[in-house]
């Protein structure tokens, strides 16, 4: 038991939240997108052309849209993405993947 408590120790990493503020520059909002799957086919669906015809089906895979300058917690920070927590404005609570590029330090 004591090695298994000391092997968690030592060989578990613990990542801290970070606030930070969102939008990129020219941008005056910021697509908080369900997981990476869900940018993934929105990317997809938007270089069809659908973004144009039928937006629908790009809005169904946003979490919430912010304005940029919105304040959030980063809760799992990747190469390319990073999951936040919106933690101001009218959609705070409001919890998705954003691209790394949106997110300012």
């Amino acid at each position: 038991m004591r090695l298994a408590i000391l092997f968690l120790l030592l060989f578990t990493s613990v990542a801290e939240a970070r606030q930070v503020s969102l939008g990129r520059s020219g941008s005056s909002n910021v697509f908080i997108w369900r997981d990476n799957d869900a940018f993934s086919e929105a990317v997809n669906l938007i270089s069809s052309g659908v973004m144009k015809t039928n937006p629908q089906l790009i809005i169904r895979l946003m979490s919430c849209m912010v304005d940029a300058g919105t304040n959030a917690v980063v809760t799992d920070g990747g190469f390319f993405s990073s999951t936040v927590l919106i933690t101001s404005g009218s959609n705070a609570g409001c919890r998705g993947m954003v691209p790394n590029e949106d997110i300012r330090n």
